[in-house]
């Protein structure tokens, strides 16, 4: 289905429910929290950068491949990104040709229906607007739990980040994503908005006339922040919906969802089967990387705290149970989706995307986690890593 040229038709009615396949990130720690408070602070720089026409370079080139340090130099310069292209072109295309091998994992059909399996894309998008690709960049995949930062972030913007922290909460909970037994087992109620029952209580507080409107404006944020038009998929319609409705009424019962149950979870649904490439999931990331400046058009979308409400909540939960372990291991706020996109959010650097549909036991697609995770090597992206060398503005020497 192409993409539509306007939102007139977006309101779909949608069957489907939305599982998923692995537990949720327990309790990460203090330290993660202290750490992402830490990479935040690089966002500071980063708004001027996304204004500037795609191509240009402020501070000059580096040349040579495997200079991590000239690479990175966004760090040392507040404002600009400085890379080698051609080298961080040639880097994405190794990674997708490692990656081609590795046949683990399983497709998760209700998800993914018509995907091919050996599916893999990478898109890279700076805050400066240029785009670097390799793989299967044509490929269109559903959203599906890479739409809740997305989300989250209009709710905020509507209603503020405090109000948001109060009625859905950010901790870790403990428990599998789609847990509906969280205020059997736990003290409190508090949900996270990168989980099912804290997203699907987010949608409660969209802002709108009427159910048609408040989609439109979750799907029309979307767009804004991709550069184009974004459209929800009827061909991704599936069955059941059970547990969302169930999910629904548990946060209903809880005091944390506003409205009629029935067209929250629908809304909730309905966002998670829009459509897009990887290169379009790259710009929204890049977005979020630029402190809420859409890179290309220049437009501001976010406010700078409402993108740093979502990276936190990003940071926690982002990666289902196996957050904690991306923290330590890749460093950068990302969530992923059942099916099998990552978005990995550099801030002030740029956004990555890959896609690969089959996931690991976690519910996270196992090649785009490889592939996000030697990029962010490559490139010395990893949040401390960057802290670390901030201070070291002369770094323009290869790392050996």
């Amino acid at each position: 289905m192409p993409i539509a040229a306007n939102h007139a038709d977006l309101r779909q009615r949608i069957d489907i429910n939305r599982p998923e396949m692995a537990p949720e990130l327990m309790n990460t720690g203090s330290a993660i929290l202290v750490s992402l408070l830490c990479t935040l602070s690089l966002l500071g720089g980063c708004v001027s950068t996304a204004q500037m026409p795609a191509g240009e370079h402020p501070n000059g080139q580096q040349s040579g491949t495997s200079a991590v340090s000239a690479r990175a130099s966004a760090v040392a310069t507040p404002g600009a990104v400085d890379v080698d292209e051609a080298a961080l072109q040639s880097d994405v295309q190794a990674v997708v040709a490692d990656l081609q091998s590795n046949h683990d994992g399983e497709m998760y059909s209700a998800a993914v229906k018509g995907a091919d399996p050996e599916d893999l894309a990478i898109a890279v998008v700076l805050v400066d607007g240029r785009v670097f690709g390799a793989g299967n960049t044509a490929a269109r995949f559903p959203l599906m739990s890479v739409s809740k930062p997305f989300t989250y972030a209009l709710a905020v913007e509507q209603r503020g980040a405090e109000f948001m922290l109060d009625r859905i909460g950010v901790s870790a909970t403990g428990l599998p994503y789609n847990a509906v037994a969280a205020g059997a087992v736990r003290r409190t109620t508090e949900q996270n908005p990168m989980v099912n029952a804290g997203a699907i209580a987010t949608h409660s507080y969209i802002e709108g006339v009427s159910a048609d409107d408040k989609i439109r404006a979750v799907v029309d944020l979307y767009s804004r922040m991709a550069n184009r038009p974004l459209a929800i998929e009827e061909d991704w319609r599936a069955t059941p919906r059970a547990l969302t409705y169930t999910l629904a009424y548990q946060m209903q019962s809880a005091e944390r969802l506003l409205g009629d149950v029935d067209d929250v979870a629908n809304r909730y649904l309905e966002s998670n089967i829009v459509a897009v490439r990887v290169d379009e999931l790259a710009q929204m990331g890049a977005t979020l990387a630029s402190g809420g400046v859409q890179p290309v058009s220049g437009q501001r979308v976010l406010k700078p705290g409402t993108v740093r409400a979502v990276l936190s909540a990003m940071v926690i939960a982002g990666m289902y149970e196996d957050s904690g372990h991306w923290w330590v291991r890749v460093g950068v706020p990302a969530k992923s989706g059942v099916s099998g996109a990552i978005v990995a959010v550099v801030p002030g650097w740029g956004a990555i995307v890959a896609y690969s549909p089959r996931l690991d036991a976690a519910g996270n697609s196992v090649r785009a986690a490889l592939a996000i995770e030697q990029l962010v090597d490559r490139w010395g992206l990893h949040s401390i890593d960057r802290l670390i060398e901030a201070p070291r503005t002369s770094r323009v020497s290869p790392a050996g």
